[in-house]
Order: C-alpha cells, then structure tokens, then sequence
C-alpha cells in the first residue's frame, strides 16, 4: 500500500516542472516568485514540503550554531531543497554557483531576473537605509557608503550569485575570470533575461513552460526620493558604475542576449 501510495504521488507530481527562481535582492523577485509560482502550480503547493523557500531564520541559526558564513549555510539548505525528489518550487536569496547548477539542471529549473545594476544598487542602498527590518540596515550616507565594505559586496551582487566566487575581495582580484564563469554558468538556465527587458522574460517564461505569467508589483521603495535625488547625481553614478562595472558585464551579457 505504500509503495502504491508513493508511485501515486510520484505520478501526480511528474506533472510540475522542478524550478529553482534565483531572488536576486532588489530585483522585483517578491513579484516574480509569487508570480511563478501561481502560474505553473496549484495553490495549495505552497502549504506542502513541495514548494519552500530559502529560510532566512533558518540560514542565522545554521551559520551561528555552526560557525560557517550565512550564505553557505543557504547554499546547504539550497542542495537539500533540490536533492529532494518531491519537491517542485523553491525559491531564496541565495547563489546559484557553477556547481549547483552543473549538478541539478538536468531535472531542474534555473530561472532569474536581473537588473541594471545601477539602479539595483541604489534601491537596495534607499532600501536597507530605510526599511523596518535590523537585517542589512544602515543609516549611512551615501558619500560614506561608497567607501565601504558592503557597498563592494553589494556592487559585486551578480558576480557572487552565478561566478565561481562568492566574496568581491576574490571577484575584484580575478575580473575577466568572475565575468565569465557567471556567464558560462547563465546560459545553463533554462529562463534568464532582464528588468528593462521584462517583456522578453515573460516571453522566454511562457514559451519554455507552455503557461502565461501575470506578475504584480511588490516591495516598493520605501523612500522615491532619496532614490531619485541620487540617479540626478552625476558624480555618485559614476562612482556606482566603476565599482559595479563587473555586474555591469554581467548584466549586459543578458541584455545583448
């Protein structure tokens, strides 16, 4: 009986396709994933161990009870979500590294979204700066920011999500090798493409999974004019583009795609 019960699931679950959505921060992911997730799956996957997320809770328990860095500790619950053979759907910040992907996309799904990498560092500087949440938050001005650690880390975003590194120290000493490792490892996803060019994604979305996506728009920026104010600024722009020129390489692969 169990054995009829479990080729009976099986069965029924060999119907949805196995995708992995990439949520790049700041990159209307919250839209995407929901919308994704509403056109390729019943709702009621949502409150089944067939379709999950990757854990922020979880990930600070892991990396603090262990000792290892909080991206791994997502990396690790990313290879257990997709070595389990019934789940369909998940979804997190977290990298989609060479390896993953060289591993899992054969019965997997790779899909993401980016955006120009400018403006993604400027809504993620206006959101930490202003949202409610303590994770990631900072009262820093920009002139301040500019100079520090996490302004690298965050201008490194693409590199650290799809190269063969994972901290912009590492990316910013090996450039044309991050650029193209994350390039290379792209063009294994099944659906990839751009904000700007969101038609086209939704395009590659439906063709590949025979469906028809309706997204939404979610989290906001909590503060439009800060964000404005800054796009004005010449001089912070420039310095935006120079220290993010390697996502910019990244980002325009997709673009010209």
């Amino acid at each position: 009986m169990r054995n009829l019960i479990k080729q009976n699931a099986e069965s029924f679950l060999s119907r949805y396709p196995k995708v992995f959505f990439c949520h790049i921060p700041k990159c209307a992911g919250v839209s995407l994933s929901n919308a994704i997730h509403a056109s390729l799956y019943p709702s009621i996957f949502k409150a089944t161990r067939i379709s999950s997320h990757i854990d922020l809770k979880a990930s600070k328990i892991s990396a603090q009870l262990l000792d290892i860095d909080m991206i791994m500790a997502r990396e690790v619950q990313l290879a257990f979500h997709l070595s389990d053979k019934y789940k369909r759907f998940t979804t997190g910040h977290c990298r989609a590294r060479p390896e993953i992907v060289d591993n899992f996309s054969d019965t997997w799904n790779f899909v993401t979204i980016l955006r120009d990498p400018n403006k993604r560092f400027v809504s993620e500087f206006v959101y930490n700066k202003y949202k409610e949440s303590d994770w990631m938050r900072h009262s820093d001005e920009i002139e301040d920011y500019l100079s520090s650690a996490a302004a690298l880390h965050s201008a490194t975003t693409y590199a650290r999500y799809f190269s063969k590194y994972n901290n912009a120290e590492e990316i910013f000493a090996n450039e044309d090798e991050a650029i193209t490792s994350a390039i290379t490892n792209l063009k294994s996803f099944a659906v990839s493409g751009t904000l700007e060019k969101l038609d086209e994604w939704q395009n590659k979305f439906n063709s590949h999974f025979q469906t028809r996506i309706k997204i939404d728009s979610k989290n906001s920026s909590p503060n439009k004019t800060e964000s404005s104010n800054l796009y004005e600024n010449k001089d912070i722009m420039s310095k935006i583009q120079n220290i993010s020129r390697i996502d910019y390489a990244i980002y325009s692969s997709l673009v010209n795609a």
